[in-house]
């Protein structure tokens, strides 16, 4: 096997030679004889709107035939869920997203032993990110698909009633999965449930958290119920499977399919490790992403994890989505992680959803049984969170729901801030020559 540094030169050179949406980017190149850090440091980041302004045809390597392989089935077009500026066209090849997610399974001792490639999977997310989507109930059989149960069939899941809940756990029973991979505001949700209802689920040998950030309020729920390892899945629809948590709760970087590099957002606006977050994917013979931004944020680990992997980049956390940043009226930016951090010592809070709505103003909604405690709680977390300055009003809510994605959102920020403007001078990538203003 080709080390690390020789896999990222090798996806670099490439893809600056034989890919077509690379072909302006050969200019920032210093060399094949510069260090492969100061290579890749050299070029732009690949943003979703410069993808949107090629086909996906132009980040396939040279000789691959595009139109045969989506005639013969080896490929299909995929699009992102995301928000309407976020959606990006992309060539899906099925085995390399499957050897990526086997390679992931390796930086967890759990994963590892449990996920053997032909082990019984259940999973519960929203048919819009994967699965079968149905406005009427499906019959279980309907809904598996080889080694793999998909409990939800409904895009809603505020309009789940008692007996989709009540199926959803018998199931698991009857299938009895050694994973259960979910959307974590989903399956929280049907702890909330079991808790209520007083049902004990079956208990798989590993719980997944995949498609959108994991709350450490969701988690705390989860694991009232559940007494398997829940470990957190961290990657894109794009890019595979590129962090993984490990049985000491850190996220390693799987080096065998990508490489990340790490753009640290300047001290003055962030606090200490915050860093936005680059994936170049290696050997995937029908896309070629170098130097991708997926617009999502990790803070870096201080020292050799305990697991002791040390290849890559170790994070004590992936802290959400740039598109979720908000700022204290002291101009300082807050991650999604962040808040939750100082939430999730609410007792009594179910859920929750804040939005920022100027510079100093914030609205939080709280779902909670408990409302007398609960939001005197969540203003006085929130405001240690944004500072004495800030304005806060807290609403109880009846429910929260996922965003038109299918995914939940924490923290809605007032506007979107360009995180780009927030990293360190000396990391931040030049303009490719097709996003630069006209008169350059």
């Amino acid at each position: 096997m080709i080390d690390y540094d020789a896999r990222c030169a090798r996806a670099l050179d490439q893809a600056l030679a034989h890919v077509p949406a690379y072909r302006s980017w050969r200019t920032f190149d210093p060399g094949m004889t510069a260090p492969i850090e100061q290579r890749f440091r050299a070029l732009p980041a690949l943003t979703k709107e410069l993808m949107n302004l090629h086909a996906p045809a132009a980040f396939v390597p040279a000789g691959q035939a595009v139109e045969h392989g989506l005639a013969e089935g080896e490929v299909e077009i995929v699009t992102t869920s995301g928000s309407t500026e976020d959606k990006v066209e992309n060539l899906w090849y099925q085995p390399w997203w499957d050897r990526s997610e086997r390679a992931s399974w390796q930086l967890n001792a759990q994963a590892r032993r449990v996920a053997t490639g032909t082990h019984r999977e259940a999973i519960l997310v929203s048919p819009l990110n994967v699965g079968i989507r149905s406005e009427r109930a499906l019959p279980m059989e309907a809904r598996r698909l080889g080694r793999f149960l998909y409990l939800n069939e409904f895009v809603d899941p505020l309009a789940w009633p008692e007996s989709h809940f009540r199926r959803m756990l018998e199931e698991l029973a009857i299938f009895r999965p050694a994973v259960l991979e979910a959307n974590p505001s989903f399956l929280a949700r049907v702890c909330r449930f079991a808790t209520r209802a007083g049902v004990r689920p079956f208990q798989p040998a590993l719980i997944t958290l995949t498609y959108e950030f994991p709350s450490l309020l969701h988690r705390r729920q989860i694991r009232e119920v559940f007494d398997a390892p829940v470990v957190s899945s961290y990657g894109t629809t794009e890019a595979g499977y590129v962090f993984m948590e490990c049985e000491r709760g850190q996220m390693h970087q799987n080096t065998e399919c990508c490489r990340v590099d790490f753009l640290p957002l300047a001290a003055e606006y962030a606090s200490r490790g915050l860093g936005k977050l680059l994936i170049t994917t290696f050997d995937n013979p029908w896309r070629s992403l170098i130097r991708f931004d997926g617009g999502d944020l990790g803070r870096l680990a201080e020292g050799l994890c305990p697991c002791g992997r040390g290849e890559g980049l170790t994070l004590s956390s992936v802290e959400g989505r740039t598109v979720n940043l908000t700022t204290t009226p002291a101009g300082k930016l807050i991650t999604q992680a962040e808040v939750d951090r100082f939430l999730a010592g609410v007792e009594g809070l179910d859920e929750y959803q804040l939005r920022q709505a100027d510079e100093r103003s914030y609205t939080l909604k709280v779902v909670t049984e408990d409302e007398g405690r609960v939001m005197p709680q969540a203003e006085r977390a929130l405001r240690e969170c944004y500072g004495p300055e800030a304005r806060i009003e807290v609403s109880p809510v009846g429910a929260l729901g996922p965003e038109a994605s299918g995914k939940f959102r924490l923290v809605r920020a007032s506007s979107v801030l360009d995180s780009m403007s927030y990293v360190e001078p000396g990391f931040r990538p030049p303009l490719p020559p097709e996003l630069r203003p006209r008169d350059e």
